[in-house]
This record gives structure tokens, C-alpha cells and sequence, in this order.
């Protein structure tokens, strides 16, 4: 050890005009510093010297490394662990989360270093609940679309352990679900901005239904009806969780399409009028919003509402085409397709030639259902309960005889469908 302190000391002379600041106000610490940072070496296997050693670098050069403050973190970690009593634990902790404030004193990064110390603190020190969501409020603020996918959860956890303990509202919660998964969406394609959406709407879940939005929309719809903002975001959260049949959604909707005209504000018109069960009116205010819908995925999502309405008011070749319309601007996409099968179960009467056309129906819809799941697995569910229900109105293989027929040949529907599937039996 003494050939490598010494070799390392004549580097610290030999590179002493660079050393000085950022190794050091003095030659003298600028040799410390050298000796000191080889804590590193000593982390795993003898910690206790680690530690020494880390304490001088952390005291002589802090804007040595920024590794320096990662280490005292992890070291510190370790003695919290290994604490005998609450007090020594108690000091520990503080030492270990004013790294943190050091490391951005020093180097700046502050969006980030405090999400580092948000999530540690959520493991280390879990009944600082204001602490922590402060700190990762700040964290996710100040990073913006920037802000990493572990934070994001977190940061969840932090608002949703407030609201238990009294500190937060519901409302309160949901505003942050709805800033957290705004973030996640502006990632499309990240699997791990994916994985963070499905575990906030999960932490979130019990925030997020039509009992608990409504009274939330009920109470503060007056104090809001003016703010845009508010009425943009409430009308966000009721027609995701399709609370169409709430007044509310309806006073919501009115008030955010008469303030600020949008695609967002005409969809929500649409499905006010689609609970009201005026499909025309309910299309044309869909159609505005595919026109004024910025990108495929809004004008995907409209494009489908309006299949919703051609198939809720029985225009079935009409909700095949807007069907296909939005799963061509949205590739990957299941529902469209669950949509035309329902299009060609409900025609099984009107298709009804006297012979295999009301089957054909059933064949044809049990196409576009599997279709579904192929390409979208979930809606694997609910295709298989929509694949069940028509299968069970396939004819038997007798019924096939009378016709020349027989399991597996191909067969063209009529009607409307006009399309070649194949022949199955229920039995």
C-alpha cells in the first residue's frame, strides 16, 4: 500500500495545477484527497476503513467525484442497516439524505439527485410522508417529461400514502394520477414508461371510479366551471372511466366545448350525446373531433367512437367502415375489430337467407373476434366470451347436410358482409 500511496502522491504533484479546487484547497489536501479516494477499493470487504477513508475525501475534495457522494450513500446505507438502536439509525439516516443535498450543492442536477433521494427515502425513512412526497413532487416538477419511470411510481405511492393518513384528498390524488400518466404517455414505446403506467393505474385504481369521480366532479363543478384547466382535466378522468351517465359529465362537457372548442371538448360532446342515445348528434360532434385532432392517436380513438355510434344505432355497414378506418391509423389495435364482429353478429337475422346465411353472420363476427386477440391480446377476453356466444349458434353437422355442406369448406357470406370465411359446427 505504501508504493501505491506513493505513486499516487506523485501524481497529485505532478497534476497539482488541475488538482487544486477540485482535489483540494491545498497541496496538502490534494494529497489526502488522493490517499482518501481509495475507499473504493475497501467497500466490499472492509467497510469500516471504506468509511474512514470516504469521510476524509467527503471532508477535503467534495467536488472530487460525483461518485464520492453515491458511495457515502450506499456506505450509509449499510450502517443504517446494522444499527443497534433508533438513535445511532436516526443519525445515520440524516447523514445519508444530506449527501444528497451536498451532492446538488456541488453538482448541481437537482431534478435528478432528488429523485434519487425521494425513493430512498420512501425505503428508508417510510413515516416521513410529507418529506417525501416533497421531495419527489419537486423531483417529477423540475424534470418535467424528463423525470425516469421509477420516479413516477414513486411518486405515486408518496401522494396515495398521504391521502391514507389524512393528509391529502381524493381529489388530490387523482390530479396527480392524471399528471404522472400524462408523463408515461409522452414516452409511447419505452417499455419501462409502460411498465410505470400499469403499476400507478394499479396503486391508483381505487381513486379511479365513477363513485368516487363523480362526487369529486359534483362538489367542485361550480367553484370550476370557468377554469379550463379543471374542466379539461375532470372531463379527461370521467370519460376515461366512462361515467357518460352522470349529469355532471354532461355539465362538464357543455361548459369545457363552450370555453374552449378542441377535439378533447367535441369527443365529450360526442359521448354525452352518445348516453343520451342521439347517435346522430353524437357523430357529428366525433366527426369535429377527428377534424381537429392533432395526431393519428386522438383521431384513431375519435374514428372508433364514431363506429360505437354507427353500431349503437344498427348502421352496421357504416360502423365496419369507421371500424376500419381507425384501425388503420392505429396499428396493434383490437377493438376495431371486436366492434365489426359485433357489426356481423347483430345481422345474423337480416342475413337470414333461408339457408347458411344467418350462420355466415356467426362465422364472419367469430373471424373478426379472433382477428381481435391476434393482434391486441387485451382484448383476448372479451373476444373469447364474444367468440363462445356466437359459437354456440353454429348449426350441427347434420344441419350442414341438407345443403351439400361440411365442416371446414369455404362459404361467402351475403348481406351487407360479403365476405368468405369458413364453415364451423357446434358440435
Amino acid at each position: 500500500m505504501k508504493k501505491l500511496t506513493l505513486a499516487l502522491i506523485g501524481i497529485a504533484f505532478s497534476t497539482f495545477t488541475f488538482a487544486q479546487g477540485k482535489y483540494g484547497a491545498t497541496p496538502e489536501d490534494s494529497v489526502t484527497c488522493i490517499e482518501s479516494l481509495i475507499y473504493k477499493d475497501y467497500m466490499k470487504n472492509d467497510p469500516a476503513l471504506a468509511l474512514s477513508l470516504w469521510k476524509k475525501a467527503y471532508k477535503v475534495c467534495p467536488a472530487s467525484q460525483v461518485s464520492l457522494y453515491i458511495n457515502g450513500v450506499k456506505l450509509y446505507q449499510g450502517l443504517v442497516k446494522g444499527a443497534k438502536d433508533a438513535a445511532t439509525q436516526r443519525a445515520y439516516k440524516d447523514t445519508m439524505f444530506s449527501i444528497f443535498d451536498q451532492r446538488i450543492e456541488v453538482f448541481g442536477d437537482k431534478a435528478k439527485v432528488l429523485r434519487y433521494k425521494g425513493q430512498t427515502m420512501l425505503v428508508y425513512d417510510k413515516k416521513k410522508l410529507d418529506l417525501i412526497y416533497s421531495t419527489l413532487n419537486e423531483a417529477v416538477s423540475l424534470g418535467g417529461e424528463k423525470t425516469d419511470a421509477g420516479t413516477l411510481v414513486a411518486t405515486m405511492f408518496a401522494v396515495v400514502n398521504l391521502e391514507k393518513a389524512g393528509k391529502k384528498t381524493k381529489e388530490e390524488v387523482v390530479v396527480e394520477y392524471d399528471r404522472l400518466i400524462s408523463i408515461c404517455a409522452a414516452h409511447k414505446g419505452d417499455k419501462k414508461y409502460s411498465d410505470a403506467d400499469s403499476k400507478i393505474q394499479s396503486v391508483a385504481a381505487p381513486y379511479l371510479d365513477c363513485e368516487v369521480l363523480v362526487p369529486l366532479a359534483e362538489k367542485n363543478f361550480e367553484a370550476n366551471k370557468a377554469d379550463v384547466d379543471w374542466l379539461r382535466n375532470t372531463m379527461k378522468l370521467l370519460k376515461y372511466k366512462k361515467c357518460y351517465e352522470a349529469p355532471v359529465f354532461a355539465r362538464v362537457a357543455e361548459a369545457y366545448f363552450a370555453l374552449e372548442p378542441s377535439a378533447e371538448g367535441a369527443a365529450g360532446m360526442g359521448n354525452l350525446f352518445i348516453g343520451k342515445k342521439d347517435y346522430p348528434k353524437a357523430i357529428d360532434f366525433f366527426t369535429k373531433a377527428v377534424d381537429m385532432a392533432e395526431n393519428d392517436e386522438d383521431k384513431a380513438q375519435y374514428t372508433f367512437s364514431i363506429a360505437e355510434a354507427y353500431l349503437y344505432s344498427k348502421s352496421y355497414s357504416s360502423a365496419r367502415s369507421y371500424a376500419q378506418k381507425a384501425a388503420g391509423l392505429k396499428s396493434g389495435w383490437g377493438e376495431p375489430y371486436i366492434v365489426i364482429g359485433d357489426a356481423y353478429m347483430y345481422s345474423s337475422k337480416s342475413c337470414d337467407d333461408g339457408e347458411l346465411g344467418r350462420f355466415g353472420a356467426y362465422w364472419a363476427a367469430v373471424d373478426k373476434y379472433q382477428k381481435a386477440k391476434s393482434v391486441d391480446s387485451s382484448v383476448a377476453a372479451d373476444a373469447n366470451k364474444k367468440i363462445a356466444r356466437a359459437s354456440a349458434s353454429y348449426p350441427s353437422t347434420k344441419d350442414l347436410f341438407f345443403y351439400g355442406k361440411q365442416k371446414g369448406d369455404s362459404y361467402t357470406v351475403g348481406c351487407w358482409i360479403n365476405e368468405t370465411t369458413k364453415i364451423r359446427v357446434n358440435d
